[in-house]
């Protein structure tokens, strides 16, 4: 009988799970979290966070609201380097904060991935309810759909697959979908909805206003959310080779 082969995969999953920190500040504030890791201390786990926003205010009362969950034990703000932390042009808010959390490590789904051997490959986004990890692993594919299975039954949660592949070639995957797997949700949909009514055509079929209403919010908004997921599509930043 073949043994399975181990590979090293690329994996985008889409999940939600109840009884989290980060569901409780989204719900109560309706800001974003980026999750950048955690590491575990026996009970304990320690992570680094972007909670971001539309205005100051509105990030420092998501982080008050972190700060009065019953499942963090402490949060503290922290200064990030610019390489380290979230861009204001690829968030819906143009304002961020960096915060250090503690929390007991059933109180968040994080430590159940990292302790079966997943790794973060970029940062866990938290917004609207809906939580998206991308991550790497080195196993089979079976065994990664059984350990799927056993996070979902230990957590009581609900975890979509959107995406598995060997890592390479999910490192080359044409820029132009890499980037806008890179969109938030409301960016994304903000630009899908406009693709797909004819936004973009000549003469247009629908207008920003007609796009917003359908959305049920300001054509302000819905055009600030259009312009930095066209900003992030049309003008990814340099990289170190394209900038020398």
């Amino acid at each position: 009988m073949a043994v399975p082969q181990q590979e090293l995969l690329s994996v985008k999953l889409e999940l939600w799970h109840p009884e989290c920190w980060t569901t409780e500040v989204m719900e109560e504030t309706g800001a974003g979290v980026l999750g950048h890791g955690s590491v575990m201390d026996g009970r304990r786990a320690y992570e680094r966070c972007t909670i971001y926003g539309d205005s100051p205010d509105h990030v420092e009362k998501a982080i008050q609201a972190a700060k009065n969950s019953s499942r963090i034990r402490q949060v503290q703000e922290v200064q990030s380097s610019p390489a380290a932390s979230l861009s204001p042009e690829s968030a819906i808010g143009t304002h961020t904060q960096d915060v250090f959390i503690e929390y007991r490590f059933t109180e968040g789904i994080g430590p159940a991935f990292f302790s079966r051997g997943f790794v973060l490959d970029g940062a866990s986004q938290m917004e609207d309810g809906r939580e998206v990890w991308p991550l790497l692993v080195q196993m089979d594919r079976s065994a990664l759909g059984r350990q799927i299975e056993a996070i979902e039954a230990e957590y009581e949660a609900d975890i979509t697959i959107e995406r598995v592949t060997p890592a390479e070639q999910g490192r080359s995957r044409p820029a132009f979908r890499a980037r806008l797997d890179e969109l938030t949700p409301r960016q994304r949909q903000a630009y899908e909805l406009a693709r797909e009514n004819g936004y973009y055509e000549w003469p247009r079929d629908t207008s920003v206003q007609e796009l917003a209403d359908t959305l049920d919010v300001s054509k302000t908004t819905f055009l600030e959310h259009l312009r930095l997921a066209e900003n992030q599509l049309l003008n990814p930043p340099e990289t170190k080779e394209s900038s020398k």
